[in-house]
Order: C-alpha cells, then structure tokens, then sequence
C-alpha cells in the first residue's frame, strides 16, 4: 500500500494519520544515517546492548560469531544429536498437521500456503532442547548484557502459484527488514530438509543491504530496484540444508525473505527470538516465553484474515 493511500485510508483517525506520517519520515532518515528501513527509533533503542568488539582473534577463534557480528547473520554448526533432530522433526510435524494446535497464516482463494503452530511454547516444550550450551555461549558473545528469549515461531510453508508470486505476499516471501528493535536476534533451525526446491530462506549481508539502500531500494511494496540487481546471486545467500541445520541473523539490518517451495515441497523452521534483558538467562526460560504479537489467522473460507484472538475464542 503505497504512502498516499495510507494517508486517505486514516485521515478519519489523526492519531494513525500521524503514526504514518512519523514511520514513513523514521524510516526515511534511518535509511540515511543506518542503510536499513528499520528506523532510527528501533536502530537506536539497545544499541549499546550488543557486543560489537571483533578483533584477528575473535576471526580466529570463533569465525561464526565474527562473521555474525561483521555480515548480521551466520550458520552455526551446531552439535545436535540426530536423534533429537529427528524426535523434534515428528513432534512439529504431528502439530502442524492438527487443527487443534496449528492455524493457517496465508493463503489466496482458499488455498493454504502456510501454517503455524499456535502457542509453541505452551504445546511443544520439547523445542528447549534447541537450546544448548554452545548456543547460549554464542548469544552470551553476541550481547554485552544480559539476555532472554522473547518468542518462539514455528512455521511450514507451501508452494504458491506462480502467476501470484510476485503481487501476492504469503509469507514473508517479500524482501524486507524487520521492524524490531536492532538489539533482536534470531535464531533459525530447520526441522525438515531444505534444498532450493524447498524455499530456503534468503539473506544478504547487512554490508551489501546498506549498498542497496543507497542505490535506492525502497520497501517490501515498493522495491525501486531491479531484481537483477537486488537478487544478484553473488549476494544473496540462501540457505540450504538438512534438518537441524541452524541460522543466527539480525534481521533488522539485513534484507531477508522466506524462498517459495516449488510444487509438491515445503519447508519446516521454528525461529527463536533472543532480545537483552536485566536478568541472567534461565534454564526454565520457556515458561517465560512470551506469545507472539501481530499474528493473523488466514480463514479459507473467507479468503480473509484476522486477529488471532478471533481463533482462540472460536477453538
């Protein structure tokens, strides 16, 4: 939706006319002084929470923190038992498929093209084993204080036709920057085997996002860009791999977008939401994991979406 429409659509409540009219100047002059759209207020907000020391030993020692910290994201090479992988793969997968403990999230004319499981941390709190020693170690080298895990996401999604790819956003499938505070880690772990057929997710360093604001991307809606030069292979990294394989990104800095499944494939993720906090992480941190904001239920038979307050009084 471009600016002028969202102006018209809200000049009824000038509390929302005003909140466009700060986000579109926010992201503005973020794009100026940060190379991202996420916004001076969320670039600026925990700034000082993060660890931003890299040094030749650092590179050495620990090459996928510093690659985090110099590029936004890495992969991890974590150190999962195939066995629990494969333990975490059944279990997402029996409540994806259950109405009761899954809900749809986008769709076009009644087709589902993505789901999600509703209250992950209340139905599946097998997924704290996800949470290891060396992940913890380096989340702890990440921030430079103390941290907690906010959310917890866990997504499939399906192939969408073609012919509605490129107008039609399913699932972040857009490319874009979060709009959360740029102290927001995630932490990315496939349960089901990714190859490019299976929609990978996308990322491109946050070195290279800043190169395409100045060269003028413009938003999720509107790019501004031609996509030979905002999908140049030598860039965008897509990241494939077995089950378990394990993504840690900062996604308010680096352009990202979930790839689309061709027919007959999808993809399964849960995202892990790490933020500061004031207290030391907690073994039982699940029991305070939040549940996620902003999350709309598609209804097939309306080919619409709402708020999933709207589900949970119907279920």
């Amino acid at each position: 939706m471009g600016f002028l429409k969202k102006m018209s659509n809200s000049i009824k409540n000038p509390k929302k006319a005003a909140s466009v009219v700060f986000n579109k100047v926010d992201e503005g002059v973020g794009k100026r002084i940060f190379g991202n759209t996420t916004g001076v207020v969320r670039s600026i907000s925990g700034r000082s929470t993060l660890n931003t020391r890299m040094n030749l030993e650092l590179k050495e020692n620990n090459p996928e923190l510093y690659h985090l910290k110099k590029h936004g994201f890495t992969k991890f090479k974590n150190s999962y038992e195939k066995s629990i992988i494969n333990e975490l793969s059944e279990r997402f997968n029996k409540l994806i498929e259950n109405d009761k403990t899954s809900f749809p999230i986008g769709g076009y004319k009644g087709k589902i093209n993505s789901k999600a499981i509703l209250e992950p941390e209340k139905c599946f709190p097998e997924i704290a084993k996800l949470i290891t020693k060396e992940i913890k170690e380096i989340v702890s080298g990440y921030y430079n204080t103390n941290y907690k895990i906010k959310y917890i996401f866990c997504g499939r999604n399906y192939s969408v036709p073609v012919e509605i790819q490129k107008d039609k956003e399913m699932f972040s499938n857009f490319w874009h920057m979060d709009r959360n505070n740029s102290s927001e880690l995630k932490f990315f772990v496939y349960l089901s085997d990714v190859t490019e057929k299976d929609g990978p997710f996308h990322i491109q360093s946050k070195i290279r996002t800043k190169e395409l604001i100045k060269m003028g991307f413009g938003n999720r809606t509107h790019y501004e860009l031609p996509l030979d030069i905002l999908e140049d292979p030598l860039y965008v990294n897509k990241m494939t791999g077995p089950k378990g394989t394990t993504i840690f990104g900062n996604v308010t800095t680096c352009l990202h977008r979930a790839g689309i499944p061709e027919d007959g494939h999808y993809r399964d993720m849960v995202q892990i939401f790490f933020v500061p906090s004031d207290k030391p992480f907690s073994d039982d941190w699940i029991t305070d994991v939040e549940t996620q904001d902003g999350l709309k239920f598609y209804d097939p038979k309306t080919d619409t979406k709402h708020e999933i307050s709207e589900l949970k009084n119907t279920s």
